[in-house]
């Protein structure tokens, strides 16, 4: 198993509301695309197509577990490239939260020859940076 996980970022809103927006994988658009092709999801499941080294990868992604107002973990739904567990780590602080994405992946040994551990962080640090952008700019929720 392969740890992945992105810097932790300080954000100027709550837990609670940070975690209602994660919480919905509808949301999930806001910060996956414009990536993200295809996108369609509602509270507890997303699908979307991305661009891998010239093919394109369905992505679906279900709820596995959220833990008020500390965690959201995803986990594959039927199409999936690999077994992984996506977590969104929230905690309080102050006035705001923190929050740090973290996905525990089962990386093939053709897909890590080929880098995806990069790609992976690459993605993970992309979504961090927008979910921080989002909430600068009061667009959550």
């Amino acid at each position: 198993m392969t740890t992945i996980s992105t810097d932790t970022a300080t954000l100027a809103l709550s837990a609670e509301r940070l975690f209602a927006f994660l919480a919905d994988l509808s949301n999930h658009r806001a910060f996956l695309e414009p990536a993200a092709k295809e996108f369609s999801g509602d509270a507890d499941t997303h699908r979307y197509k991305i661009e891998v080294m010239g093919m394109t990868m369905p992505v679906e992604a279900l709820i596995g577990e959220r833990v008020s107002p500390n965690l959201v973990t995803l986990v594959p739904g039927a199409k999936k490239m690999f077994d992984h567990t996506l977590r969104f780590e929230i905690t309080p602080s102050g006035d705001g939260c923190s929050l740090r994405i973290v996905d525990e992946a089962d990386l093939p040994a053709m897909m890590q020859m080929m880098g995806a551990e990069k790609l992976l962080k690459g993605q993970l640090d992309s979504a961090l940076a927008k979910i921080r952008e989002l909430a600068v700019d009061g667009k959550l929720g």
